[in-house]
Parts: C-alpha cells; structure tokens; sequence
C-alpha cells in the first residue's frame, strides 16, 4: 500500500472507530433547545458523521471522484423525492433537518464505497474487527455495571438509567447502556451479535504451516476470523447474545431471533445444494437436485454440529440472562422475588402467552392506569412494589394504534395516498387530526411513519432502493450476514422510528459492505 498523506491516515482513524462512537447515541447529548414539535439535539454518532463528510469532500476533489456521485443515479432517486416533499410538509422545519441527515448519510456510504481501496487492505480489516468487537464487549461490561448501579440505589445521573428502564419498573433493571432506551441498546447489539454467531458457523482451526497459513489468508473473510481467537468465538457470542436478551427489548429481540433462524435456514441450504460463493459474481449459484430428488438431499455432519453449537450458545445465552433478571428481582430494593422476576420475563416477552405467574386478586399492566405509580416509584426510593406485574399490553396497544393512526390519515385523501404528507410531518398530521396528543407524538413503526409522510411513491422508491442494495450485496464476500444484519434491521424497525436516528442501521452494512465488497 502506498503512504498515506494526513487526511488519509484521518479517515481511516474515523473508520475505525465508528463501531465504538456509534454506542454513544444519546450520552453524551448536547441539547439546543425545542419546540412544540421537537427537540433540537445533537449525539456524538452525529457529530463523527458530519466530520466524516467534512474530511471526505478533500479526499474525493482531491482524486476528482466527486463527479461519480452522478454515475449512481439511481440510488439518488429516493433521497431526491425525499429532499422535495419538504415542500409540502407539515413540519418543513423537521423535514429539512432529516433530509439534510439522510444526506449526510447517502454522502458518507458513497464515500465508504470510492474510498475503499484505503481501508480495504486484510490488516485494517483485522483491526476494524477487533474494534468493532471490543468495543462492544466494553459496552456489554457497562450495561451489567449499570444494572448494578441501579439495583444498588444510585441515582440516575450517574447511571444513565433512562426512567423506564429502573429496578422500580419489573423488579430488576434493563440496560440501555449510553443510549435513549433499551431498545436502541438492543439494536446496537444486532450486528456485533449476529456477525459473531456467524463467526461460529464459518469457525474451523487456523492453517498449520506456512503454505497453509498463506491459504488460510486468502480465504473468505480471514481478516474477520483472525480478528478473533478461535476458541473464543463461542464466548464472543455468549457475551452479546445475553446482554441483548438483558435489554429486555421485545422488538430488538424478535430481530435477533428470526435474524438467526434465516440465517440457519439459508446456512443450512448452502451445504445441502452446494451453494456459494462464485468468482466474486453472486452468493447464489444454480445446482442440480440429485436423482431421486429432494429427499436424497443431505446436511453435512459438520454443518449440523456448527449448527447445533450457535443455538446451544443463544440458549444458553438466554438462559443466563433470564436468570440474572431473576436473581435481581430477589437482591433488589422491590418485594420481588427470584421466581417472580423470571415469571415477569417470560410473560412480557411472550406478550402474555407464557404466565407462570402467581394469581393476585387483580392484575393491571396498563400504562395508562400506571402514569401515577412510576411517577411515585421514580420520586420514592423507598417504594417496594414494582409498577408493573408482568406483560405490558399498553406498550404493544400503543405501537398498533399510532400505526392504525397513521394509515388512517394517509388513506384520507388521493393526494396524501401518493405523495404523503411531507418528510418530518407525520407527527403533526397525527396531532391536527386528534389522534395523537402532541405534535412531538412519533409513530413507533418506520415503515407505517414513511407511508404517511411519503405515500406510495415513498414506499416504491424505498423498495427499488432496497432491490438495489440487495443485488450490490450478493456479490460481496460475506453477503449471508450481511443480508441476515439487514433483515433485522428491517425487522426492528417495525418497533421504532429509525429515520434518521439510529445511524448504525445505514453506516455499519455500508462500511462493512465496503470493506469486502467488489468493483
């Protein structure tokens, strides 16, 4: 590789280390003040973001690549009509700084992807997961030592326990580590989580030998596979599996698991049709099915035993923090109990289908009806009885009615069907219509918040976008958890608005699609 100059050596510096600045989404926060609609914020993940593209303006006149941006027009169609429905938007003042970030992001990916050749060399990859991996260890270690913190009686200030995530609400804490909610934190485990259970199905020992090790590092993803120890692979995926389950978030966990069972199925599917890698050109190859047909199709004995060791470790995994929730619920401040606190687990996360709860006289899990007690709860330390008992059906009953909500404005008119109601104004198009009680009211499900704001154009262009991105996919080296990272993405954002806040959704599939991808 040729030396590099000192902007150069700058923007591999902030690519390694987007993994560990992307986990600070809300802590630290610096706050500019608010309106009826929003609040005027920006996060260190941001503020790497518009650095980033400030550095990489030089870097791309500089080897005059800027003019490229161009060549890629169809990827410029989506965050072109989102750039002009700020003009009949509700709320322009919102709508204009989301797509001024939609646009940040669009410039950092397309700097990821022409800029490659600067860190796409197998040591800066070995580096980059190491950070990528260690950083969230790090984060993992202080979501167990906020849980701690919390059971222990310390204040909020220090343990950055957002309201609803204390002992005072189930019994025992649920991390959110530096960001908003657990949920966020969960969706930030989703990457890591899933690149190293990926890790434990690509798994097989180093190269002996000089011949072999220069094999060995001319293989798919070695770069990734030497950044950790072989037999710490297993650990690796113990560690993040279990602080995803301990965020208790239902949305962030649903992902991870249906993530992991595509993930089996098509791993699964490989080693029976043969399929793989081709000479960089697709994932997917065409084989024949052998005489006899389907039936006569066999699973390795090694895929199966790989198989069976990811999802021994991911219960094994739950299992852990299942009963780490219990053992707080028991040591901590509230009349829970080891068995009460597993009980509350298992009933919330099955929305109410799994209850091996002790009957009481009356059960009541409504927020609405609960606003006063974890007022009283967050004011009185002393308070002994959590606030919620179990499933919280207020929070799913929520999520589906601010959906409904905003179908049912989209669908009201012929032009808010096609074109929406404008970037950034779902909120305010909710509050003029009664269905929501503050214009800063988001709707929990990106896609339903996109279809209100951008109608079915929005939708279209989302999923041409998509289509896109999937086939720039196939051809990278490590497409399969790529594609399975992407899909849980997807899948979380049916719990929350990810537009354009959780930035790690866009970033991280880029910078990684980039360091492995082909021309």
């Amino acid at each position: 590789m040729t030396k590099l100059n000192k902007l150069e050596k700058f923007f591999r510096f902030l690519i390694y280390i987007l993994p560990g600045a992307l986990f600070f989404s809300y802590y630290p926060l610096f706050h500019f003040g608010s309106d009826e609609s929003m609040n005027f914020e920006i996060s260190l993940p941001m503020i790497w973001l518009i650095l980033f593209d400030f550095l990489v303006v030089f870097l791309l006149i500089k080897r005059k690549l800027l003019k490229k941006i161009v060549d890629y027009w169809a990827w410029l169609i989506l965050p072109g009509f989102l750039t002009i429905s700020v003009f009949w938007s509700l709320n322009p003042v919102r709508g204009l700084l989301t797509v001024g970030i939609l646009w940040l992001i669009y410039f950092a990916v397309f700097s990821f992807w022409q800029l490659k050749d600067l860190f796409s060399e197998d040591s800066f990859r070995e580096k980059f997961w190491k950070v990528f991996f260690g950083s969230t260890l790090v984060i993992c270690v202080w979501c167990l030592v906020q849980c701690i913190l919390d059971i222990a009686g310390v204040s909020r200030d220090y343990s950055l326990m957002c309201a609803g995530c204390t002992y005072q609400m189930f019994g025992f804490p649920h991390p959110n580590g530096f960001a908003i909610e657990p949920q966020f934190m969960g969706n930030l485990l989703l990457a890591p989580a899933i690149m190293s259970g990926w890790l434990i199905l690509r798994s097989r020992p180093r190269p002996a030998g000089p011949s072999a090790r220069a094999a060995g590092a001319n293989s798919r993803a070695a770069a990734l596979r030497n950044a950790v120890s072989l037999k710490h692979y297993n650990i690796l995926f113990l560690a993040l599996a279990t602080t995803l389950f301990l965020t208790f978030s239902r949305g962030a966990i649903y992902a991870f698991v249906i993530a992991m069972i595509i993930l089996t199925i098509i791993y699964q599917s490989s080693k029976m049709f043969g399929l793989g890698h081709t000479q960089g050109r697709s994932t997917l190859r065409v084989v024949r099915v052998p005489r006899g047909g389907l039936a006569k199709l066999t699973v390795p004995n090694q895929t199966l035993k790989t198989l069976t060791k990811m999802w021994l470790v991911i219960i094994f995994a739950f299992a852990i923090a299942i009963n780490v929730q219990g053992v707080m619920a028991e040591v901590g401040p509230t009349n829970d109990t080891y068995k009460s606190g597993v009980a509350k687990v298992l009933n919330h996360l099955s929305l109410g289908v799994i209850d091996i709860r002790e009957q009481k006289d009356e059960i009541n899990n409504d927020i609405d009806d609960k606003n006063g007690a974890i007022e009283e709860a967050l004011v009185d330390e002393e308070n002994q009885e959590a606030v919620f008992d179990g499933y919280v059906a207020e929070s799913t009953d929520t999520r589906m009615r601010l959906t409904n909500a905003a179908i049912t404005v989209w669908s009201k008119d012929i032009r808010t069907i096609l074109f929406g109601v404008g970037l950034g104004g779902a909120g305010k198009a909710l509050y003029n219509n009664g269905l929501s009680p503050a214009p800063k009211e988001i709707i929990q499900n990106e896609y339903a918040s996109l279809l209100l704001e951008t109608g079915l154009i929005g939708i279209a262009l989302l999923a041409i976008t998509i289509v896109l991105i999937i086939r720039v996919t196939l051809k990278s080296k490590i497409a399969l958890p790529l594609l399975v990272i992407m899909v849980a993405y997807g899948i979380s954002l049916c719990f929350f608005s990810g537009l354009p806040n959780a930035l790690q959704i866009y970033l991280l599939p880029a910078v990684i699609l980039s360091l492995y991808g082909k021309n």
